[in-house]
């Protein structure tokens, strides 16, 4: 029984990576043939999109009782994804994209710093704050995230309005690219909730605690689409659209924590889930901080200077995943 559902993850996991590279390119060329930009296509489009599996996934172990796998699953994404976007860095590094990062995702940044903030507080604080068993952590994140949406989208609007130049004219018809890409979103949503329902199947086989699994396992499962995302946005030199993606996904992931609250129905999922968790808040709040370091950078000595950020995070990210499993 075992290798079926190992057969089923891998198999979700080519359709799901497959469909990620088609989302991203049809992303780039919304974000390009239209006025959304690299980085509202990022923040806001391409990120949901491919973190439609941790939404399926969270709301699953809601539903069956599992605030760890639920908590660990959103906030092991978020490390997964800031590891992913720092290894594509130094595999890019000749290129060095990240300097041309447009200064704005430094506002996405600070939502997602004020958000680990808050999932740190919450999970630290051993004291129940619910209204009809939905954590007021979980209203908090809802607020600061619909809140930092509308922030983003009115100063991108007020930058388009500041710049003369007329937009290219469209090659390819922007309503069919529309389509193509809810198409490989919906594609994602099936497959994706395949890889994590197969992923915590097999981890229910080897012991391993429920905090570990959704932290490594199924946050590694439901993140391949960000991943593929986000390095086809690199191949492509949309380098807005590959912050914003993951910046993006990293605080719509802490949301679906607070979407999956409303699906656990034993109390508040904050209250139940292990204080552990807690830690990995803090390393999120740490890496995030470095990728704004890269966002303000405009230029640097030499390579070495260049990739000291990434290579130091992929090193963190490496300790800590070492000290969950060990």
């Amino acid at each position: 029984m075992t290798w079926i559902y190992i057969g089923i993850f891998v198999l979700s996991a080519v359709i799901s990576a497959f469909s990620a590279v088609k989302l991203s390119k049809h992303a780039d060329t919304i974000s390009k043939q239209t006025k959304l930009g690299g980085v509202l296509t990022g923040t806001i489009l391409l990120a949901v999109a491919t973190s439609l599996p941790e939404l399926t996934a969270t709301i699953s172990a809601s539903l069956i009782g599992s605030a760890d796998i639920a908590v660990g699953n959103g906030l092991g994404s978020v490390l997964f994804n800031i590891f992913v976007l720092f290894v594509l860095d130094l595999y890019f590094r000749k290129q060095r994209l990240f300097l041309r990062v447009a200064h704005s995702h430094v506002y996405t940044g600070v939502i997602a710093l004020l958000l680990s903030v808050v999932t740190a507080v919450s999970l630290a604080v051993n004291a129940s704050f619910s209204v009809l068993n939905i954590g007021l952590t979980s209203f908090l994140i809802a607020l600061i995230y619909g809140g930092g949406m509308w922030l983003i989208s009115k100063i991108q609007t007020e930058n388009d309005s500041e710049q003369k130049d007329e937009p290219p004219t469209a090659s390819t018809s922007i309503r069919q690219t529309v389509k193509r890409f809810i198409l490989y979103a919906l594609v994602i949503l099936v497959f994706g909730s395949s890889l994590s329902l197969s992923g915590d199947a097999i981890a229910q086989n080897t012991f391993i605690s429920a905090s570990t699994i959704g932290s490594i396992l199924v946050a590694f499962a439901t993140s391949i689409p960000d991943a593929m995302g986000v390095y086809t946005a690199l191949k492509l030199a949309n380098v807005n659209m590959a912050i914003g993606t993951i910046l993006g996904s990293n605080v719509f992931n802490i949301l679906v924590i607070a979407i999956g609250d409303v699906f656990y129905f034993r109390g508040d999922i904050w209250q139940d889930t292990s204080s552990d968790l807690m830690y990995m808040s803090i390393v999120g709040f740490i890496l995030t901080a470095l990728v704004m370091i890269i966002v303000k950078r405009d230029h640097t000595r030499n390579t070495f200077t260049y990739i000291l950020p990434s290579s130091t995070a992929v090193v963190m990210y490496l300790i800590v995943l070492g000290f969950i499993l060990f």
